[in-house]
């Protein structure tokens, strides 16, 4: 997160790290998802944000010791979803930095899909929100990212069973192109 500050990326201050715990700057607002379930004419303006989000991230070299994500040297935040940006008086903030690792930038992208696409709750706006967020990349090289993706994503102990069912499904109609 201090990385990301320092190159001017909008994230919590960190003012203290022990082994145990982290103290950050409280930052208030409301999610980017309770935005657009509060109001789903913002969906576009949001989804529109959170791709700027993503590419000025991803325009960051990750520091030097930050463990890989498969091959690359950009920062990955591997968790940046609409739950995960508040939007802050001061505009958007992004949360959450325990997955951060270096690597290619589509495979976080990949990895916002799959989390929007497969999360419990996943409804129509969360379909609209993925057609609009995927519009902004090209499909096809998102599409050789899904297996490394959705196999990380499915080691994670918090995925529920019925979110990894829905991560195989889509992982499985990716490999054949759809």
């Amino acid at each position: 997160m201090r990385h990301a500050r320092e190159h001017g990326y909008p994230v919590p201050e960190v003012f203290e790290v022990a082994p145990d715990s982290l103290v950050i700057e409280r930052i208030e607002g409301r999610t980017m998802l309770e935005a657009v379930f509060a109001e789903p004419d913002t969906l576009e303006e949001n989804t529109r944000l959170l791709v700027e989000l993503h590419d000025a991230l991803h325009r960051i070299e990750a520091p030097k010791g930050l463990p890989s994500f498969g091959e690359g040297d950009r920062l990955l935040h591997l968790d940046l979803h609409p739950a995960n940006v508040i939007l802050s008086p001061a505009g958007p903030v992004v949360i959450d930095w325990a997955n951060a690792r270096r690597g290619e930038p589509l495979l976080d992208v990949v990895y916002t899909w799959i989390i929007v696409a497969t999360s419990n709750g996943a409804g129509r706006l969360a379909r609209d929100f993925v057609e609009i967020f995927l519009g902004h990349f090209d499909r096809d090289e998102l599409l050789a990212h899904v297996p490394l993706a959705a196999k990380h994503r499915l080691a994670d102990e918090n995925v529920l069973d019925e979110e990894r069912v829905r991560i195989r499904a889509l992982a499985a109609a990716a490999g054949s192109g759809g």
